[in-house]
């Protein structure tokens, strides 16, 4: 089996697992029951609903019909792209870490239930949004796997795009929930990545 093939049968079994991980993780929390509090409005969960119907197209072209996005192939050595499998698996791993602490409040919609609780254990001690990390680091495995700029770019720019419209109405929704709690909270985290702190007799 050559390089594209491994790279084909790689990125297929992680987006399989990926699928799988939510899915189970959904059905829980939704078998666990709810009411909901504060809830995003509609027309902002249809750009989500776009960006992942452009990329389960562009993955399937990618996949079925490579020809009509080989002008977008790049040539990078084979331990590059097995790389990606690598990441692959660490976002894997990650995600699993992030819905275990997550538990009931996992929610496709962007909602507030009325059995919500803060979570700043696991990987939220270390930043306030790893979800949306873990998706960055699966977007870089992917572009490395397909070896395809116009993949790895599309998909990057279409998943900044949705973060920079959900994340400041997130945390808006968080501090309107748990005041200072959550304000305190974020005073000690950074959003995606962990926050530097400089050691000269205390934090800065």
């Amino acid at each position: 089996m050559d390089i594209e093939q491994t790279s084909k049968v790689i990125l297929i079994s992680l987006y399989s697992l990926f699928s799988l991980i939510r899915i189970e993780y959904y059905r829980r929390a939704k078998k666990a029951g709810y009411q909901t509090v504060i809830e995003e409005r509609r027309r902002y969960a249809i750009w989500l609903s776009v960006f992942i119907c452009y990329e389960v197209f562009t993955f399937f072209a990618y996949l079925l019909f490579p020809e009509s996005l080989a002008w977008g192939m790049l040539l990078l050595p084979p331990w590059l792209r097995l790389l990606g499998a690598g990441l692959g698996i660490l976002a894997l791993l990650w995600f699993v870490w992030i819905h275990q602490n997550l538990g009931n409040n996992l929610s496709v919609r962007l909602r507030i239930k009325d059995s919500q609780t803060l979570i700043t254990n696991g990987p939220y001690r270390l930043v306030r949004h790893p979800m949306y990390t873990a998706f960055y680091v699966l977007h870089l495995a992917a572009f490395f796997l397909t070896a395809n700029w116009f993949i790895g770019l599309t998909w990057t720019v279409g998943l900044t795009a949705v973060i920079f419209l959900r994340v400041n109405r997130e945390e808006a929704m968080l501090l309107s929930r748990f005041g200072e709690e959550y304000n305190s909270y974020m005073a000690n985290t950074g959003r995606f990545l962990p926050r530097i702190r400089v050691s000269n007799g205390k934090n800065r």
